[in-house]
């Protein structure tokens, strides 16, 4: 094991912000998850009277949420790698500036590269309720992976619920398109049982025929492997299992439900054989035809929230 990240490591301002912040913490991926791999990344950890969280700084990166006397709504592989650069399997990764494979060159890294860096943690503030507000941004210069300067900003609210407001914008002289998710995992009782509610007789592009444009027949489920983009969904959509989660969102027009099946996940080194069993991906964005075009100057909210569900 790697020791703990010592605050020396990161920057004056974020030791500053997070010494005047009781209910944040900094430790390592060795303690909030003492049988990781990799060589170590600093986490916070959330503790208030609503709610506990642990977020990665790279990638400003949830990694698990429980509000208090709930559920845990996210799931993070027990194979994943906390080395720095590496993307993290589970929790909610933000993937931009595109999402998938990278349509002009297949080379790139898949879900772009907003994933594998760090964030700035830039505010954090705790309010009556015990909900805590944390500002992340990354700003990216053009570079070998992307032609244009952009910006980003999550605001991470974290209360009885998970909510996340993602703003992009384009601080270049030339307009560009982008497509982002937030890729969430949701932890599962039984994979045979769960259900994905409210996308039953809506279009979906299939990623295992090639985008072959079909309908999906009543509530999504689990036998094999799935992997949908469902395109121009505009109502909440719901997890009918243990726990039961209710996913609202505002400006996400794209919706894509993953679970790998068993013979890939076998195959993917940070998922492993058997634990294809306890997740599933429901994610919101704006992916594909609905990836945005960004102006020069123009910034791009959308927001989503993820809370347990008493009834789905």
């Amino acid at each position: 094991m790697s020791p703990a990240v010592p605050h020396s490591t990161l920057n004056d301002d974020l030791n500053t912000l997070i010494a005047g912040c009781d209910f944040l913490e900094l430790t390592s991926s060795d303690q909030a998850f003492p049988d990781s791999n990799g060589s170590g990344l600093p986490i916070l950890r959330v503790n208030t009277a609503a709610c506990n969280a642990l977020i990665a700084l790279q990638g400003a990166h949830l990694l698990s949420f429980q509000a208090k006397n709930a559920q845990p709504l996210l799931w993070v592989s027990p194979n994943c790698d906390f080395t720095p650069g590496v993307a993290l399997r589970g929790g909610i990764p933000v993937c931009l500036p595109w999402f998938g494979p990278n349509a002009l060159d297949p080379k790139k890294p898949k879900h772009g590269f907003a994933r594998n860096r760090d964030w700035q943690l830039s505010d954090a503030a705790i309010a009556a309720d015990g909900s805590v507000k944390l500002v992340f941004s990354f700003n990216s210069p053009a570079n070998e992976l992307f032609d244009f300067n952009f910006a980003a900003q999550l605001i991470m609210t974290l209360g009885k619920a998970i909510k996340l407001d993602i703003t992009i914008t384009n601080t270049d002289t030339r307009a560009f398109d982008c497509s982002w998710v937030l890729h969430s995992y949701h932890p599962v009782n039984s994979l045979q049982d769960v259900r994905v509610l409210g996308l039953a007789n809506k279009t979906y592009l299939d990623n295992l025929e090639s985008h072959a444009a079909k309908t999906q027949q009543g509530d999504v489920n689990f036998p094999a492997e799935v992997d949908r983009v469902f395109p121009g969904v505009q109502n909440a959509i719901a997890i009918a299992g243990s726990p039961s989660i209710q996913i609202n969102h505002h400006n996400c027009p794209s919706v894509v439900v993953w679970n790998p099946g068993a013979t890939n996940a076998a195959k993917i080194a940070d998922i492993g054989a058997g634990n294809e069993q306890h997740y599933i991906c429901v994610e919101r964005g704006a992916v594909l035809a609905e990836k945005w075009n960004l102006a020069a100057g123009e910034s791009k909210s959308a927001w989503v929230e993820i809370k347990e569900a008493t009834k789905v």
